[in-house]
């Protein structure tokens, strides 16, 4: 049997009841092993020390935590100030971005002295003369 079984034995026998042949090939490893025998002395102790320990809490506890727990079930809903706070941001962002095109449709209709779909997209600013001699790197001038 590998040392790993003998430590899953040991821990199986603070709590459950192990078999006749289970408790003799226990005994048999702590016999042979120094290191098995301390590590049970460890277990030992720390289950000592740990019901030892008192815990108190405060009154109110139980209810206050099953609260709790219950509060976490329910479904985020979004309060009416940020829904509201929400709404102004996105209408200042909002109009912003109004603004944003309408300048620039200014600016295109100023600089081709239209609103033509051409000027918009800038297509017409280019020839295919132009997408030649930028393709084979010749200057335009």
């Amino acid at each position: 049997m590998t040392e790993k079984r003998f430590r899953s034995l040991l821990e199986r026998s603070f709590d459950d009841s192990l078999t006749a042949a289970e408790k003799r090939r226990l005994e048999n490893a702590l016999a042979g092993s120094e290191t098995l025998r301390r590590e049970r002395d460890e277990w030992l102790q720390l289950r000592h020390d740990l019901a030892r320990q008192k815990y108190a809490f405060k009154d109110g506890f139980k209810e206050r935590l099953m609260a709790r727990i219950e509060d976490e079930k329910k479904p985020l809903l979004l309060k009416p100030e940020f829904n509201r706070s929400l709404y102004s941001v996105f209408k200042r962002v909002a109009l912003t971005g109004v603004a944003a095109i309408l300048i620039l449709l200014l600016s295109l209709y100023l600089s081709g002295e239209s609103l033509s779909l051409d000027t918009v997209t800038g297509e017409g600013i280019h020839s295919d003369e132009d997408l030649v001699s930028i393709l084979l790197y010749e200057d335009l001038r």
